[in-house]
């Protein structure tokens, strides 16, 4: 009860202070008025005045800012066409200066053509004095080379017919083998001579090889650059050591000193060709003997084959005999023991039934083990002539093969010699022409390379 009045007193007192505070603010709105002279209901008015007075003054702000932009404007314009001016002058002194620059680099470039021009005709007259000059020298040398080998020809010439009279007049004299045998070792004499002659000539025009400008003798044809002192310090040690493997061989020296300058049978391809072609001969000679081993073969084959067809045809009338007699035998049983059957059998007849029975039974079974052992080889028989007509087969098969293959062997082995007779003819074409020198080998140790090793 008591909180209840408690409340209304202070409702009422909030009530009141209101009250108050309104009635302060009326009165002092009053006098705010008389002192302004703008009441509460005039405020309104009052403040429209002074949005007025705003606008006109940003207005005229507005006014000065677009005065200020047009002047920066004006000032913009005179800059840029300043800075145009100024652009143009700079971009055409430029062009001054790259013309000029452009001139000068013509210049230049025309007067380093000149001297490259100039440079490079006189190279082109160094290098026609070089090749004139390599040209004699190759020509002096090569002319020494055929001299050399033809005062030897004409030496072996000269020797052979020597001896060829000397042999005919020994026919006559009193002593032919005597003066025979004497002519023999004058001939012997005079290709030995005829030899260490050509040499020594040899070796005398090899030794310009050994300085440097030998090397034109590549360009000549009398050496080959891949074989220019292969193997040895110079290649007058190589025409040296070359010729004496040829003496040591019984060779002609020529041999030695031709292959020296233009290849041994191995530099030069030869000797893989002629195995080549060995080794093509050897098959289709391995070819042909497996042909007539096969064609053999095959013929034994077919004999053997023949008898295992005829004892397969006498084991199979056997067995068509013991099964034929199994067949009866096995009859026989059936109608006894239907016999057996018969109620009015004695005893005896029925003892003397059984007994055949049983008899029969040893046949039928001695039958059946004839027909199971027979059976046994018929099957081995069929076995066997599977196998020998599969290896009939097998043999025929490989001979056709061989002798569709050893055609195009044979023709190998021509395309081959035909390779070889033109590399033989391309080592040096026109020297030594039908004597061989170029197949000769060298290489007495059989290591494939030819050097001071072959020396015996």
């Amino acid at each position: 009860m008591k909180n209840k009045q408690k409340k209304g007193f202070l409702y009422k007192a909030i009530l009141f202070s209101t009250a108050i505070v309104f009635s302060y603010s009326l009165s002092n709105s009053v006098v705010i008025g008389n002192y302004t002279g703008i009441s509460e209901f005039g405020s309104v008015a009052y403040a429209k005045s002074k949005e007025e007075k705003a606008a006109e003054k940003a207005a005229k702000a507005e006014a000065k800012a677009e005065k200020a932009a047009a002047k920066a404007a004006k000032a913009a314009a005179k800059a840029a066409d300043k800075a145009a001016k100024a652009a143009a002058k700079a971009a055409d002194k430029a062009a001054k200066e790259a013309a000029k620059a452009a001139d000068k680099a013509a210049k230049e470039a025309s007067k380093a053509s000149d001297k490259a021009a100039k440079d490079a005709e006189k190279a082109q007259k160094e290098i026609a004095k070089t090749e004139q000059q390599n040209l004699k020298f190759t020509q002096k040398v090569d002319k020494n080379f055929d001299k050399a080998f033809e005062k030897y020809a004409q030496e072996i010439s000269k020797a052979q017919s020597k001896y060829q009279k000397a042999a005919e007049k020994a026919v006559t004299a009193k002593n032919p083998n005597q003066k025979i045998n004497k002519a023999e070792d004058k001939l012997s004499d005079r290709l030995s001579k005829a030899d260490n002659k050509f040499e020594q000539d040899v070796t005398k025009v090899s030794k310009k090889l050994d300085k440097k400008e030998s090397r034109s003798l590549v360009n000549s044809g009398w050496v080959k650059d891949e074989v220019y002192s292969k193997g040895f310090e110079n290649h007058g040690q190589r025409v040296k050591t070359y010729v004496e493997i040829a003496k040591q061989l019984g060779q002609p020296a020529y041999v030695g000193a031709l292959q020296a300058n233009f290849g041994n049978i191995y530099e030069t391809g030869i000797a893989d060709l002629q195995n080549q072609i060995q080794s093509l001969n050897d098959q289709i000679t391995l070819s042909n003997q497996t042909i007539q081993s096969n064609l053999t073969s095959i013929t034994t084959l077919q004999a053997d084959l023949a008898g295992l067809n005829t004892q397969l045809n006498g084991f199979n009338t056997e067995l068509n005999a013991f099964t034929t007699q199994s067949n009866q035998i096995s009859g026989q049983i059936n109608d006894l023991n239907t016999q057996l059957e018969n109620p009015d059998l004695t005893e005896e007849q029925t003892t003397a039934i059984q007994a055949e029975i049983e008899t029969l039974s040893n046949e039928l079974n001695d039958a059946n083990n004839q027909i199971a052992s027979t059976t046994d080889q018929v099957n081995s028989l069929s076995d066997q002539i599977t196998t020998t007509e599969t290896s009939i087969t097998s043999l025929e098969t490989e001979v056709v093969n061989l002798e569709a293959d050893i055609p195009n062997l044979e023709n190998q082995v021509v395309t081959s010699t035909n390779e070889l007779n033109t590399t033989i003819d391309n080592v040096k074409p026109g020297v030594g022409v039908d004597t061989g020198w170029e197949t000769v080998s060298l290489d007495v140790n059989q290591d494939g390379v030819i050097d001071n090793n072959d020396l015996l």
